[in-house]
């Protein structure tokens, strides 16, 4: 029953979408469990069978796809699967398939300097700054994945994890910068 009740959710944010968000593309099969805020001008792309959630045992938690600029693009591979993630762009955010992401935070931006005129950031563009997150990769709770990182395909990265340096293919990461472990 919550599953029907999910897919009955996602059916009716695609009707929505494509009478008010016209920027928002969702394919079929999309199930919300808990509450999903898309905002921004920018265009979001949601693949096949992508499911919505929170946290078990805490009602605060949801899924939250911003778009900070009308050039920003979020695009979500097919069996995507996010549990209260974080998703920020100014530039561009690319996932691939079977994607795993709990509770974190994906940012392909620093918002603004630092000094007191708080302007964007003069250094940052999207060959810079975009993200690309590779097939079959899973992000643990409470990690943050910073603008200008590409994981590759098979990558497990641990819970609170940082990774502000791209990882590549069939690795597990862990740690604060996050480094590759072995798990022999």
């Amino acid at each position: 029953m919550k599953d029907l009740i999910a897919l009955i959710r996602g059916k009716a944010f695609v009707l929505r979408c494509r009478y008010w968000k016209r920027t928002i593309q969702i394919d079929e099969g999309f199930k919300i469990y808990k509450k999903l805020k898309i905002e921004g001008p920018g265009k979001v792309y949601i693949g096949k069978n992508c499911i919505i959630d929170g946290i078990r045992g805490d009602e605060s938690q949801y899924v939250s796809i911003d778009t900070h600029s009308s050039d920003a693009i979020i695009s979500l591979g097919d069996n995507v699967s996010l549990y209260a993630a974080r998703l920020s762009s100014r530039f561009q955010i690319t996932i691939g398939d079977d994607v795993l992401i709990e509770e974190s935070g994906i940012v392909d931006t620093d918002f603004h300097t630092l000094d007191k005129s708080r302007k964007l950031p003069a250094s940052e563009n999207k060959d810079k700054c975009q993200i690309i997150i590779g097939n079959r990769v899973c992000v643990g709770v409470k990690s943050v994945i910073t603008k200008g990182v590409t994981i590759g395909d098979n990558v497990i990265i641990m819970p609170g994890s940082v990774v502000s340096m791209s990882v590549k293919s069939d690795n597990t990461v862990c740690g604060n910068p996050a480094k590759v472990i072995s798990l022999k």
